[in-house]
Order: C-alpha cells, then structure tokens, then sequence
C-alpha cells in the first residue's frame, strides 16, 4: 500500500502543546520551547498496516491528548501516587498494565534495572499502551482532526482520482501525470484508513466507558454480588441492551468482511486489553469495600 506523510500531525502537536502550556510567549514541543513563529513539524510516515511508525503514531497522539494530570503522570513512569479512579495505571508502582504502557516486559517482581526503567518515561514514542480511555477517545479525535484536515487540503476527492484513473486516455499508461495522480491516490487511501479507524475507534470507546459506568453502579450498589464479572469477561451492566455491549460490537466487527483486520485488532486487543484491566479494577474495588 502506498505511504503517506501526515504533516498535519506537527500543527496539531504545535496547537495543541501551545494551547495547554502557561507561558503564552513560547510553544513547548517533544523537548524544548521554541518561539511560537515556529512551526515544528514532526512527520510520522505511515501506512495501512500495524507497524513500527503507526505504533509510534499512536504514542505520540496519546502524548498530544494528555491533560496536566496525565501528563504529570507520565513523566513519573506509572509511580506516582495517589492517582485518582480515572488514572489507574499511575497510582501505585509498575503494574502489568504499567509495563504494557510503557513498552517494557512485565515481570513477576521489581529488579533494580526494571524499576529505574519506570522512574521515567524514556521518550513520547514509548507509549504503548492507552493511558485511560477517556485520554485514548481525545486521541482518536485529535487523529481524525489530522486525518480530515489533510485530506480537505487536496483539490480532488478520493472518488475522482478513482474515476480518473479508469481514464486511459487523459492519463495515459506510465505517463508522469498517471504515476502523480497514483501517489495520490495512495495518499489518500491511508488518510481515510486512520480516519475510518479514528472514528470506529471513539464508537468503542463510546461503548466500553457506558458499559464500565454501569459495572461501576453495580458494584456500588451490591457490593460482591456474584453478578460483577470478576474476570473481565462478556460484563454487561444490569439495565445495559446487549446489542450495545462491547462484544456484540467486536462481533459485528469480525463479520463485517469490509472491517480492516488492524482497525478490530486494535479494538479488540488494545481496548480489549483495556477493558479486563478495568474491570478486574472494579472487581477488586468492590470485593475490598465489602470485605
């Protein structure tokens, strides 16, 4: 497939770094602060595939969505304490999920080097792993900002260089104008991809933050019962419609032939991973507040 330069992603990144920051006279980018006549641009190439650059993608959109709290967070490597409900993965040491976020290997047990490792944050490339929902949902919005506005800056839609390419008159076999109009072409596809993806992306999130709110009200409300699903596992809450659950949705997702296997890898093993981590949480909140 062919490749894309999202250079949207480095004004996005310069606003919205500037926007969050105190002083008003300077920009702050990955490591320093520049006056603000200075647009960083920070390019990712990227294309429909899971790889090395669209991880990285990711950690950096997760960075640019972090409000003063998360990014306080971050910065302290998961061992910050005191972290409130919304900000499980920084209350208490080097979690599994801690590890996962920060890209290390989980182990069974603190060693000297794992434990200096998380003390820090090593670079905005080693996010891995969602820092909350609510930070990964302004993340998937900030990516189809991106996506939308480069794509709004071609004179042409996606649909016309299609039709124009069934013309082999007007633009002739290995001509310089077909080859143009290809990398195009290309250019586009990846731009749709991560906006399709960005969008499916917040309707699951949509889903799985009801589908957490109510085990939350349930388990308030009973405390043990052994209606909370301990394991994180097909959890619904009580007065919550199936079909709006997050499995039925994951199921949809795998019938649907037209569904990019990366999009419902990404749904169903990133925001799945994210999920368990939350509800074994809420599991454990209730059974501690009962007991």
């Amino acid at each position: 497939t062919a490749a894309a330069l999202v250079d949207a992603m480095s004004r996005g990144m310069a606003s919205s770094m500037a926007s969050s920051s105190s002083p008003p006279s300077t920009t702050a980018t990955g490591c320093s602060l520049v006056a603000p006549t200075i647009c960083p641009v920070k390019r990712v190439r990227v294309c429909v595939s899971n790889n090395e650059n669209t991880r990285i993608l990711f950690s950096m959109l997760r960075v640019l969505a972090c409000n003063s709290s998360e990014l306080d967070r971050i910065t302290m490597g998961g061992r910050l304490g005191g972290g409130d409900a919304s900000s499980p993965f920084y209350s208490g040491g080097p979690t599994s999920a801690a590890a996962r976020l920060f890209g290390l290997s989980s182990s069974s047990g603190p060693s000297p080097s794992s434990s200096s490792s998380t003390c820090s944050l090593r670079t905005c490339r080693d996010i891995r792993y969602p820092i909350n929902l609510h930070n990964e949902r302004r993340a998937m919005e900030i990516l189809l900002e991106i996506a939308s506005r480069a794509l709004s800056k071609y004179p042409t839609s996606l649909a016309r260089d299609r039709a124009d390419l069934r013309d082999e008159v007007a633009y002739p076999k290995y001509s310089n104008v077909r080859n143009a109009k290809l990398q195009v072409r290309g250019e586009k596809e990846v731009l749709h991809h991560f906006a399709l993806w960005a969008r499916t992306a917040v309707h699951v999130i949509d889903v799985l933050l009801l589908e957490l709110e109510s085990e939350r009200r349930l388990a308030a409300g009973v405390g043990h019962s052994s209606s909370l699903n301990r394991g994180g596992a097909n959890a619904r809450g009580a007065n919550q419609n199936e079909e709006l659950g997050y499995d039925y949705v994951i199921q949809a997702m795998e019938d649907d032939d037209d569904c990019h296997s990366t999009i419902l890898r990404y749904c169903s093993d990133v925001l799945g991973a994210v999920r368990r981590d939350e509800l074994n949480r809420i599991a454990s909140s209730a059974m501690g507040s009962s007991a």
